[in-house]
């Protein structure tokens, strides 16, 4: 059976029964739930019949007795979503989400996936059992370096938004918005620079953020002619290796290698200059901070100028791109990047003589 003509079936045994819920319509067709879910929300689309929770109803074809006009049929929207984690960075892109959806009349439902692949895949596919009608998701690994997670993308029966992600070349028509990391990298070295400061440094975790991060601090290393840098890497958020690293930077600033540092992301920041006071190292008279997340940032002593990744921006805009996708299949996947605001606050010093 097609898809035209499981179409017809549903709507004749809608207007049959006046109101099925998908598992009905899944045995009658003899389909996957999923697959009668898609063609309940394609015919509610069409206005064909009514999408309710767990089913379909009749659209009732009766016309106002003043006007003569058929009411107007009113579609709610269910918006899965999927992020990493829920303590750092994502609550702001999840409240940007709902109160998007608050606006536009959708309702969210959450899964998190706790930086774990395979719970990922469950918590997706939970929520398609529920019947959401669309999905934003971050996912834990990098559609555009891991073919198996740009091949999975491609497998999900409804629309389909990555927050924080970038669809890769072979995601199909997976859309996403995302924060531009290379500019909000290469904003805070043109800003270090700006102040004076000739030997900037940029450490980092291994994360899906930091090849980006790199590559802005690379291209802005070149357009200012400065000697290229190698970025330091944090292999975990252990005393050991924050000490060893506060040791070795110190080091650099006395030396005169080093006058000013980017740091991803905050939870590595805050510490790190605390301990770097405590071995005599003056922020920002000796050594100048950009701290790159802005979560915990302007707690710090000084208060640490910071990138703004803008979260919330990022969740309420691919909920409006999911919302756009449903109301209108045929419209072009759109691909946004958003930029960072640079928060000047006390780290970074005023300008060199």
């Amino acid at each position: 059976m097609n898809a035209d003509e499981r179409h017809r079936a549903v709507l004749e045994l809608v207007d049959t029964k006046g109101s099925i819920t998908v598992r009905e319509l899944a045995e009658e067709l003899g389909v996957a739930a999923v697959t009668a879910r898609v063609d309940v929300r394609e015919l509610a689309r069409r206005g064909l019949l009514n999408r309710v929770h767990g089913g379909a109803t009749r659209v009732d074809v009766r016309t106002s007795p003043t006007t003569g006009e058929r009411p107007a049929r009113t579609t709610t929207y269910t918006l899965g979503m999927v992020v990493p984690h829920a303590s750092y960075y994502y609550p702001k892109v999840v409240s940007g989400a709902g109160s998007s959806a608050d606006e536009l009349g959708a309702r969210i439902v959450l899964g998190v996936s706790q930086n774990d692949v395979a719970e990922e895949r469950v918590q997706v596919a939970r929520l398609l059992e529920s019947g959401v009608d669309g999905l934003v998701i971050a996912t834990r690994l990098d559609p555009q370096k891991s073919p198996e997670t740009e091949a999975w993308l491609r497998t999900i029966p409804v629309p389909v938004v990555l927050a924080e992600r970038r669809a890769g070349w072979q995601s199909g028509t997976v859309e996403h918005v995302a924060t531009d990391h290379e500019q909000g990298a290469y904003d805070a070295v043109q800003h270090l620079a700006a102040l004076g400061h000739r030997h900037i440094g940029l450490m980092h975790f291994d994360t899906i953020t930091a090849p980006r991060l790199v590559t802005g601090y690379d291209a802005a290393l070149a357009a200012l002619e400065f000697a290229p840098q190698v970025p330091r890497e944090l292999r975990d958020e252990s005393p050991l290796e924050l000490e060893k690293t506060a040791e070795s930077i110190q080091h650099e600033v006395r030396a005169g290698t080093l006058d000013a540092l980017i740091v991803h992301h905050d939870v590595a920041a805050l510490p790190l200059v605390s301990r770097l006071r405590q071995l005599g190292v003056d922020i920002p008279g000796d050594l100048a901070i950009v701290a790159y997340d802005d979560e915990l940032a302007a707690l710090s002593d000084p208060p640490l100028t910071a990138v703004a990744p803008p979260r919330t921006e990022v969740g309420a805009t691919a909920v409006n791109l999911l919302v756009q996708r449903l109301t209108d299949p045929s419209r072009p996947p759109h691909h946004l990047l958003l930029r960072p605001h640079l928060r000047i606050r006390n780290s970074c010093g005023a300008t060199r003589t």
